[in-house]
């Protein structure tokens, strides 16, 4: 193309010699960025070589990532803006799913970002998602980016005029996008098929314009473009010998069409750049300083040629400089509109995005409150635009309701614990509005079943009340000197009805009332010749105050979590059934006896110092204190303590003994953790840990029950070491651990995420 190019300028610098009406009529320059994820980066390169000479284009087109960085261009961004932006995202949260657990509503916390697949279900018909990726965190960054040119609904208003290119998955047509939202347009340019979920706009179903029209030349002729400059960042099609496993061969067909149609655009285009991006992939976002230079280095070997350019379109006037469209950091709104909701009222949105009409509020409130709603989980995305009415802005509030239910899946092995399949089933709005009815099951040798139905109540849905079931069987080992003496089945349950606060994000508080029944049948050792069975039920008041602003569910770098809670019990059954025997025949004797009625005391808390980027010291504590003397045999009020992770209703970890080793009803706990992260979701941790049955529970409460619980101590040390892996599939660890006063040392192997 090169040689077209001296045409060119040569015509140009003659032009105005010939006819002087022409001079206000100069030919129009317009901008083509081709797609090519991560690569797309590289465009900035060209931006930096025209903004250098002095040339801005009339017109900008962009496909895919090339719609990023066009649509960016086209609203006054510059190069150096770019580069920053693309320096600051956290491409890793952007492109997933997830986003961080302390923008996820108290309510929802437990049961976010532990599942490895979700599924739609709509009535009682199980789908599969439109792609993996819904996006939020892309489309909120898109958002913020742009809000600049929120309520410019036609493209040809920007600094610059812009369009970009999606694809039609319906008819398999390119689509050009040149009004209406920006930041939902280039969101449906980039959407790649099954990766990232496909983009409605005017009733069509859109996905990455990089699948029919990657290189979008005409689209800008159409625009009128006299004079075209081509970055073309991608690739043509994979040779014969590239092309040897199922994978490539997938993926080449699915782009067989868009190659030929590049082909035939390149061929229109006056100035073809192709940087050099040898060794990186579409994927290559954490090498985005090297892309970045590589279109530097292609961008400065174009300066001149920019230059000359410039210099004979000057001959027709001044050219336009590009001035970048203010970005205000405070918005007066006058008004709130939602779009989009037909199940989830307006009432409920309005009132978990709390911002009066008539108050000024910041660009960080605003996502932190679009944020809240999308942590409800009522929604697959949640999105927003500014609509500028003078002095005042319009909020408004678009969201994609998510399906009628989800079935949530995960599958995990625990050494201490066996090998279990979690299922989850969550419903939206069922028998009520505004509801979350959730039933989860572990599939395992230890079935655990937790049943719920939370309804929103109040005008600004600010308080819900819960109705739940939880059960669970396990059997649970009695320790003599270190030994495991007796094994008893243990059945537990636990019926409640609780009023609590929906009002914050990471905070909650509120009070249950509950009936608790627990049953213990011994299956190993000599307990069994003597006792049948151990029933034992509570009724109880409990209040309670919880805190979480962990960053993420599992090896979390940063946050806080505690909680406290007064419990009162009321009343307390127990049966005992006992086996009596003579030499002719034995019989069962049920002995009945209620205890007096007495409280506990709980507090956890949980603190994370993030030291560096790689390097968190965890501090994690505990204390029950409770008025609770015998009997031994009363899993209802007593406390498991031992093991990695143990699991079961009121169990503690301590490392350095088996699993669920000691009970007792009174324990103080303290664990430090040197979290180091080796590689990226790659941890290696030191652990020590302090537990203590004595004190300081006694200096704060005389009258409770002390006794030598652990293991014939009142107070334990013990240390370990953990190495884990973050993986997709959950968490992925190896860990040891040994007491001070005992030999043996204990290991554990944990796969999946856990119930």
């Amino acid at each position: 193309m090169a040689k077209y190019l001296f045409f060119i300028i040569l015509f140009l610098s003659f032009s105005n010699f010939i006819n002087a009406q022409e001079s206000n009529k100069r030919p129009k320059v317009g901008l083509v960025l081709s797609g090519g994820g991560a690569k797309g980066l590289a465009h900035t390169g060209i931006i930096r070589a025209l903004e250098e000479a002095g040339l801005t284009p009339d017109y900008v087109t962009g496909t895919s990532m090339g719609s990023v960085v066009g649509g960016l261009y086209s609203i006054g961004y510059s190069a150096d803006d770019i580069e920053k932006m693309a320096s600051s995202v956290d491409w890793d949260a952007v492109l997933s799913n997830k986003i961080l657990l302390n923008e996820i509503t108290y309510e929802e916390k437990e049961y976010y970002g532990r599942y490895i697949a979700e599924l739609p279900v709509n009535g009682i018909k199980v789908g599969l998602p439109k792609g993996l990726i819904e996006g939020q965190q892309l489309s909120e960054l898109l958002s913020r980016l742009t809000r600049s040119v929120h309520g410019i609904e036609n493209f040809n208003d920007f600094p610059i005029p812009f369009a970009c290119v999606a694809s039609d998955i319906a008819t398999g047509e390119p689509v050009t996008l040149n009004k209406g939202s920006l930041s939902r347009s280039i969101r449906a340019s980039m959407a790649i098929p099954t990766v990232f979920t496909p983009v409605e706009i005017d009733d069509r179903l859109l996905v990455d314009g990089g699948l029919v029209r990657n290189f979008p030349v005409e689209e800008v002729i159409a625009m009128g473009a006299d004079i075209v400059i081509g970055v073309f960042v991608s690739s043509d099609l994979d040779p014969k010998e590239d092309l040897n496993n199922m994978i490539s061969l997938l993926a080449q067909s699915a782009f067989v069409t868009s190659a030929f149609d590049t082909r035939k655009q390149k061929e229109m285009v006056d100035i073809y750049i192709e940087p050099d991006l040898q060794g990186y992939s579409t994927g290559s976002f954490k090498e985005w300083e090297g892309i970045i230079k590589r279109g530097n280095d292609m961008g400065q070997q174009y300066v001149d040629t920019f230059k000359k350019l410039a210099d004979s379109l000057r001959h027709f006037g001044p050219l336009k400089a590009v001035e970048k469209l203010p970005l205000k950091d405070n918005y007066l709104i006058s008004t709130i509109y939602v779009e989009g909701n037909e199940k989830i009222s307006s009432k409920l949105i309005k009132g978990k995005l709390r911002i009066k009409e008539g108050s000024e509020v910041s660009i960080e409130e605003i996502e932190r409150r679009i944020s809240i709603i999308y942590g409800t989980r009522y929604f697959d995305k949640v999105s927003y635009d500014l609509i500028n009415h003078g002095s005042t802005y319009e909020l408004k509030i678009k969201v994609q309701e998510t399906s009628d239910g989800k079935l949530k899946l995960s599958v995990q092995y625990d050494s201490e614990n066996d090998i279990g399949l979690n299922a989850n089933i969550t419903y939206r709005n069922l028998l009520l509005p505004n509801s979350r009815t959730l039933l989860e099951f572990d599939f395992s040798e230890s079935p655990r079943l937790n049943l719920n139905y939370l309804k929103y109540i109040g005008e600004k849905q600010n308080a819900g009340f819960m109705l739940g079931i939880d059960y669970s069987n396990q059997d649970l080992p009695f320790f003599e000197d270190n030994i495991n003496t007796t094994t008893v089945d243990a059945n537990y349950s636990n019926l409640y009805f609780q009023l609590q606060s929906t009002n914050f994000l990471n905070f909650t508080f509120g009070g249950r009332a509950q009936l608790e029944y627990s049953k213990l049948k011994p299956i190993v050792g000599e307990l069994g010749r003597l006792i049948e069975a151990i029933k034992n039920r509570d009724v109880s008041v409990v209040f309670f105050v919880k805190y979480n602003s962990f960053d993420r569910q599992f090896y979390p770098k940063k946050g806080m979590d505690f909680s406290a809670s007064v419990k009162s019990v009321l009343d307390v059954k127990n049966k005992t059934t006992v086996i009596v025997e003579d030499s002719l025949s034995s019989k069962n004797i049920t002995e009945e006896i209620n205890f007096d009625p007495f409280f506990a005391f709980e507090a956890y808390f949980t603190y994370i110092f993030k030291v560096s980027n790689r390097f968190s010291i965890i501090t994690e504590n505990a204390m029950v204190l409770t008025t609770l003397g015998e009997p031994d045999f009363n899993i209802t009020d007593f406390y498991f303590l031992g093991g990695f992770n143990p699991r079961f209703k009121h169990v503690s970890q301590y490392w350095g003994a088996s699993d669920k080793e000691y009970i007792s009803p009174n324990y103080f706990y303290t664990k430090l953790v040197l979290q180091y992260e080796v590689f990226k979701n790659v941890f290696v941790s030191a652990i020590g840990n302090y537990i203590d049955v004595q004190y300081p529970m006694e200096l704060l409460f005389s009258d409770i029950k002390v006794d030598d619980y652990l293991g014939g101590e009142r107070r334990r040390i013990g240390f370990g070491l953990s190495f884990g892996y973050n993986s997709p599939i959950g968490p992925l660890s190896f860990s040891m651990a040994k007491d001070t006063k005992n030999t043996k040392l204990h290991t554990n192997v944990n796969v999946g995420f856990w119930f």
